[in-house]
């Protein structure tokens, strides 16, 4: 029987809970694909520094006078960066499960899966309109980022507006994973992935949100608070249910849309959907493709 999350979270403890949902897997672990070397050839690729000599194909130099290399299709370590949103939204809270506790049990899987197979993780947030980096990639990447992931909080908001991130503007080939609940005033998340995107990255999203805020369904009066300002209104469950079920449903619809981007693969889950059955559809998907 396998754990729930309200069970792992519970734990406390992240190490362990990415463990457990590790284990509770069925799709093997390997978070991706990427050319490397191998049997079957793919294509060829420049020389680089670092690259083994003996992988370039002498033969094609003597016709081209270009160092290259060939490459293949198989199993191989990433440069996987991890990145989690810390706005004030993410404290939601759904039949005792914190959105920012299921996001940080979910990252520390992914960074746990990333890690078993030698992958170069890295870690930032985004808070209050800045983007950290807190981990960078090195042998203890993984235990920095649990220890990190242990001591953030969410709080604030981000700001409306277009913005700079140099930060997010390497070209290098990478494995991006961005967690937010992707709830936004304007279009501030669709700009930041936008600003990210490049043809050498693979971007992937997990919007995390509780079933009331997909589809609102109680009835009585209840206290709606701006969990990134600082309004509360009481309101009426039955008066709001179908104006909100209205544009909830329209914006995640046209969000949705709006990251139907090459490289780019949107996952929308709930609170209560198990982490290790996200994360195992997730790692199916990339397998198939």
């Amino acid at each position: 029987m396998q754990a729930s999350n309200l069970e792992i979270i519970r734990l406390n403890n992240l190490r362990l809970g990415a463990k457990i949902i590790s284990e509770q897997l069925k799709h093997g672990v390997h978070l991706g694909k990427k050319a490397g070397v191998g049997l079957e050839f793919e294509q060829y690729r420049y020389y680089e520094p670092g690259d083994d000599p003996k992988r370039i194909d002498w033969k094609y130099f003597s016709r081209s006078g270009k160092h290259m290399i060939k490459e293949s299709q198989t199993e191989s370590h990433l440069n996987v960066r991890i990145m989690l949103d810390l706005s004030g939204s993410m404290n939601y809270t759904e039949k005792g499960i914190k959105r920012l506790d299921y996001a940080k049990n979910l990252i520390a899987s992914l960074a746990y899966l990333g890690n078993q197979q030698g992958d170069a993780l890295s870690f930032f947030t985004l808070q209050n309109g800045k983007v950290l980096q807190k981990v960078a990639p090195s042998p203890k990447a993984f235990q920095r980022i649990i220890y990190c992931l242990e001591q953030d909080q969410a709080e604030g908001s981000w700001p409306i507006g277009p913005q700079e991130f140099p930060e997010l503007k390497s070209r290098k080939k990478e494995l991006i994973i961005f967690v937010s609940d992707f709830l936004q005033k304007e279009s501030e998340w669709i700009q930041i992935v936008e600003e990210m995107r490049h043809p050498k990255k693979e971007i992937v999203l997990f919007q995390i949100l509780g079933e009331q805020e997909r589809s609102f369904d109680l009835k009585g009066n209840f206290e709606f608070e701006d969990l990134e300002g600082n309004r509360r209104l009481n309101l009426d469950g039955e008066t709001v249910r179908k104006t909100y079920n209205e544009a909830i449903s329209t914006y995640l619809n046209e969000l949705e849309m709006a990251f139907q981007l090459p490289q780019v693969h949107f996952y929308s889950v709930t609170l209560i959907e198990p982490i290790a059955e996200v994360i195992s559809r997730f790692l199916s998907d990339r397998q198939l493709g």
